[in-house]
């Protein structure tokens, strides 16, 4: 798995340099080679796709693209890039839907730029397009480019006129004006319809050919997804522009904009019946982004609210509008709206942050502090590796619960300020880091700590300041003057756990194993005496790497996951020492945890895969304690649960040898043959008859078997050869027929040495 991940770095590695110089064959080659190591990766295809577009190879590019769209359909590029070459390969019908789909994904990031260029393209194959041109039209609108916007209104009107609905054209045309009153074309469009004089229809606008923008001359560098950066902003503001996003997208995709029916249809083409909210909630959310472009927060918030009064259920409208209420008077109101788009993860912190800000002001500091921890502890997942994020989401339960019943005001104070600090900044997500990183020992395999931990201790700078120096020490290789810091470090801060398992970290550094499995064991059990039961889950785990042939830590590992309920992780360690107990050749003990966790596996309808793990473990010490009877059944059991476990069906065929049972054995090997050929795994079958015919070499059947598994693989030496050792094997037994029988199956083979064989026939057809 490595060396694949490596050679695919290393292609790619070879792909970019290749792209940044232009040689676009070499390029393309790389590419094409780190496709073969991970064939459904979204870079490289979009990557030798760009390679392949720069050589001119439009037809073999599209296929890249599209196969990137597959493998990541929420990525705007591949479908962007495909409604190019569809323009390019002049199939017309096929860029519609691409462009429409890449707007909508960079629309939703918030990449306006490229949204409109996608929806260009669109009104350059299709210039009658209606969904385009409003879509267009509303962006302009809100993004402040009058002329644009009563330049798409009035296609807009244009389109609507032609298809018949001549009020909803006057709509357009009126809301053109009330963009721009002195627009003389709207003036005059205004006139024509109400003459009913038919709009001129659309063509190509200079302005739309302008904003499409020209390939750079050299291409970034691929290394990450080539998607548009935008400027760090803090989380409220960039939450804030998420929720403006989504909700300006709501109206783009329902096509509002005050252009709805009184019948309830609409004028972009999306029937009603696909719409998940009355047209007026879409007539008051419109109002809102407009308001909200044009910066008047308290006709958004009016309307907003009307919008949510009317039916309007999704957090970037509950955060909008509480984001408004927060900067106002009307806190109880912008508490309860920013409360219910917490659950929504891209608004979650942003939304804790202005809670906590807003109970701070109203006096209600321990409610404040309360939820200043919550908006740090999904931050502190948030930078972590994913398969760490749960474990600290978990960590900061006890530390919030601890907080909570914290009466000193200062100390509160203190800790929002602190909080506040460290949050509330463009580059947070880079300082979050930097701030673990004077939090966290430097040394290998110390377990991350959730930073609301040093952040509420009495005692948090001081811990800090020691930390940093614990470090300086370690990376320098002065493992004892490290430990030494630790020391005193303890003396002000007895209780804070982190520092006791950096030691443990330092003694396992300095190789005093005894010693580091003492502490990580006393640091296991006072989590588990303070309740932190994940939190000595964590320490256990990490002394059982240090340890893994420590038979009390795993036994108190399987007690804690049984206490928290996870039955699954329980019997997965039971298992786990088990195996150490067989390492250690106590079969006795061995047999009875792995009982023990297939019956809790049973108990608990754990995966059918754990249960027959376990099975063939418990078969495998009936095998070593020469119970071949009792491991008979076990595999037996197997079996009954998985047919197909060819394993199984192996180890029951040889006890079935070694008990005397010939038939039942015989019958068994056809049914695995038959098994093993229909899942094309004849290999692996050939190598169970060699080694039958290795332990029972005066086994005939095997043999044959065996020559007849050649056979079907086209091995014709090889089987001679089983032949020739049956046929000899016939001779000594004094069975002349059945040699001769042999000895013609060899002749059909035509082996080279054919004569020598017909010689043998004579002699013994002459000795009959």
């Amino acid at each position: 798995m490595n060396e694949s991940k490596n050679r695919f770095q290393e292609a790619m590695k070879k792909g970019h340099n290749a792209a940044w110089d232009q040689e676009w064959q070499r390029a393309a080659e790389s590419y094409r080679l780190a496709i073969e190591d991970q064939p459904d990766d979204p870079i490289a295809l979009v990557s030798l796709g760009l390679a392949l577009y720069e050589k001119g190879l439009y037809d073999q590019s599209l296929e890249y693209y599209t196969r990137a769209e597959e493998v990541e359909p929420e990525n705007p590029l591949a479908y962007e890039k495909s409604s190019q070459l569809y323009e390019l390969l002049g199939r017309y019908d096929e860029v519609v839907p691409s462009a429409l789909k890449a707007s909508q994904l960079y629309l939703q990031e918030g990449n306006i730029a490229k949204s409109v260029e996608c929806l260009v393209r669109v009104n350059r194959v299709d210039t009658t397009n209606l969904p385009a041109h409003s879509r267009l039209a509303l962006i302009y609108e809100r993004t402040g480019r009058d002329q644009q916007a009563v330049t798409e209104f009035l296609i807009v009107a244009s389109l609507l006129q032609h298809q018949g609905e001549i009020e909803d054209a006057k709509k357009a045309v009126e809301h053109a004006l009330s963009i721009l009153p002195s627009s003389r074309e709207a003036e005059e469009a205004r006139s024509l319809i109400n003459k009913g004089v038919s709009l001129p229809l659309p063509i190509p606008s200079k302005i739309e050919a302008v904003e499409s923008e020209p390939a750079p001359s050299k291409p970034e560098r691929i290394d990450l997804p080539t998607k548009e950066r935008v400027p760090e902003l803090d989380p409220i503001e960039e939450a804030h522009q998420t929720a403006l996003s989504e909700l300006a997208n709501l109206v783009f995709e329902q096509g509002a904009g005050g252009l709805d029916r009184e019948d309830g249809s609409t004028w972009d083409g999306v029937p009603t019946n696909q719409k998940k909210y009355p047209n007026i909630v879409f007539k008051h959310l419109q109002t809102a982004v407009i308001s909200q472009g044009s910066g008047d927060e308290e006709e958004t918030a009016d309307q907003l609210q009307q919008a949510i009064d009317a039916g309007l259920d999704h957090p970037a409208a509950y955060y909008d509008l509480g984001f408004i209420l927060s900067r106002g008077e009307r806190l109880e109101r912008a508490i309860r709206h920013l409360q219910r788009s917490i659950e929504d993860e891209k608004f979650t912190i942003a939304a804790r942050i202005l809670i906590a800000r807003t109970l701070r002001f109203k006096g209600q500091l321990n409610d404040a502090a309360t939820n200043y921890l919550e908006a740090l502890r999904i931050a502190d997942a948030m930078i972590l590796p994913e398969e760490q994020k749960e474990d600290m989401l978990r960590m900061y339960g006890p530390i919030i619960e601890a907080e909570a019943k914290q009466s000193d005001v200062d100390a509160k104070n203190g800790l929002c300020d602190l909080i506040e600090e460290l949050l509330f900044r463009p580059d947070w997500r880079q300082h979050l880091k930097e701030a673990r990183g004077e939090y966290q020992i430097d040394v290998d395999g110390a377990p991350a700590i959730p930073v609301g931990e040093v952040l509420t201790n009495p005692q948090g700078h001081r811990i800090v300041d020691s930390v940093r120096t614990i470090n300086q020490y370690a990376r320098s290789g002065y493992l004892r003057s490290a430990m030494e810091e630790a020391y005193f470090a303890i003396q002000f801060a007895p209780t804070y756990l982190p520092l006791h398992t950096y030691m443990g970290e330092l003694l396992l550094k300095q190789e005093h194993l005894k010693e580091a499995i003492e502490k990580f064991s006393t640091i296991a059990q006072t989590y588990r005496a303070r309740g932190e039961t994940l939190r000595a889950v964590n320490v256990l785990h990490r002394l059982i790497k240090a340890a893994p042939m420590d038979l009390e830590a795993r036994i108190q590992l399987i007690a804690l996951h049984e206490e928290m309920n996870h039955l699954n992780e329980a019997i997965t360690e039971k298992v786990n020492l088990a195996g150490v107990y067989y390492n250690l050749a106590d079969l006795t003990r061995s047999r009875e945890v792995y009982l023990d966790a297939y019956q809790l596996a049973q108990n608990t309808g754990s995966s059918r895969e754990m249960s027959i793990k376990i099975l063939h473990n418990l078969a495998d010490i009936e095998m070593q304690s020469l119970d071949w009877k009792h491991a008979q059944e076990i595999y037996e059991q197997i079996q009954s649960i998985k047919p197909d476990d060819p394993q199984a069906a192996e180890k029951l065929i040889e006890l079935r040898l070694r008990l005397g049972q010939d038939q039942q054995a015989q019958d068994e090997l056809e049914d695995y043959l038959s098994f093993m050929d229909l899942s094309e795994n004849n290999q692996a079958a050939l190598a169970f008859l060699e080694k039958l015919v290795e332990e029972y070499p005066d086994r005939i059947y095997y043999r044959e078997k065996k020559a007849e598994l050649h056979l079907k693989q086209d091995q014709n030496e090889a089987a001679i050869q089983e032949y020739d050792a049956i046929g000899e094997m016939l001779l000594e037994a004094g069975d002349t027929q059945g040699a001769l029988q042999v000895i013609e199956t060899i002749l059909d083979l035509n082996p080279p040495n054919k004569d020598e064989y017909r010689g043998i026939i004579e002699t013994l057809t002459e000795g009959e």
